[in-house]
This record gives C-alpha cells, structure tokens and sequence, in this order.
C-alpha cells in the first residue's frame, strides 16, 4: 500500500462507517423507518460519499506539486519536448498518453502524478532512466514494466532492474476506472518494490 492512499484511506474508511452507523441507528432506534431496501441505497450513497472525501483528501496531499496539467475531459497527451519536474497531470473523463524520449529529465529526484478517474494512463519513459513506479486502479487493469494485475483494488509498487542513473523518475499513477501501462524503452523489465 502506498504512502497517499495509507494516509487518506482510513479518515475515508472511518468517515463511511460512522456514516452507516448513523443510518443503521436511525433505523433501529425507530427515528426513521428506513427499510431494507432504504437501507442499501443509503449504503451505496454513502459509499459514493466516500469516494468523493478520498478524492478529495489525496488531492490535499499532492497539492504541494509545482507542475500541473488538468483536464476535466478528453485526452492530456505530451510526446514533443518538454521538462519533467515535479508535477501532477489529471483527467476526469479520458487518456493521458506521455513519451518521456524527447522530454528533458533533470538529474536526481524528480516525480510525476498521473490521474486519471476513467480512462487510459500510458506512459513510455527511455531506458537511461532509474524507475519506480506506484500504480493504483480500483477497477482495471495495471502493467508496469511487465508485472500485470487484472481486477479489483490493484496496488503495485515497481522498480526498474539494472538500470543505475543520476536521472530517477518516481511516477504515481492513479485510476478508478481504467488501464495503466509503463513500458520503458530497452526492454527493461521490472520487480517488485
């Protein structure tokens, strides 16, 4: 489990049972007479709720990013040349496709936030560079760097195997609905973290 998601899930976790506490209490005490039916649909809207507050709460984490590309809908798409620096890059509705061969990749730490509600995350990054990738989809599928996880709730972490640099990118890439893809140029495969 990544650090963003250890740190914002249980306030949305907490927050959701409280919530089905206080309709479940309702129910019983009499206050209101809600229902089995009545019940189920305040579970899935309160769910819904607490994927709104998790949403929220990981975009408070990454705010500090000096570098940011939104997109309510459509595609976010960067192959000609330009500067990776810290950054976030996010779509509600559509792709983000980024070829990192031509973009200028500063020397040290830099990191890159990808995400992407529903849609596609591709990224394609040159074999000079030392990688390590965290991929999160809630629905879908995740394929980095040839390690792929089909399903519900993938969370992997990977690290490029034999690749030494001075240049290492850190990519956070996020999905509710989708695809991520990291392939990196070369052939390099990679492990686990």
């Amino acid at each position: 489990m990544t650090s963003r998601l250890r740190d914002v899930l249980p306030v949305t976790v907490g927050l959701y049972l409280i919530s089905v506490g206080a309709v479940f209490g309702l129910d019983s005490f009499g206050v209101v007479e809600i229902g089995v039916a009545g019940l189920i649909e305040a579970a899935v809207g309160l769910a819904l709720i607490a994927l709104g507050v998790l949403a929220i709460l990981a975009w408070i984490r990454v705010r500090r990013f000096s570098r940011r590309l939104h997109r309510a809908f459509g595609h976010v798409q960067a192959s000609e040349a330009w500067s990776v620096e810290d950054g976030v890059i996010r779509t509600v509705l559509g792709d983000i496709h980024l070829d990192l061969s031509d973009a200028s990749i500063p020397p040290g730490d830099a990191e890159l936030q990808l995400l992407c509600w529903v849609g596609t995350v591709q990224v394609r990054v040159p074999a000079d560079v030392e990688l390590d990738v965290t991929a999160q989809a809630l629905i879908g599928s995740v394929d980095v760097l040839g390690i792929r996880e089909e399903g519900f709730i993938r969370d992997i972490h990977v690290r490029s195997v034999g690749v030494t640099s001075e240049r290492r990118l850190r990519l956070r890439l996020s999905t509710v609905v989708g695809e991520l893809l990291v392939v990196q140029a070369g052939g390099v495969e990679g492990q686990r973290a």
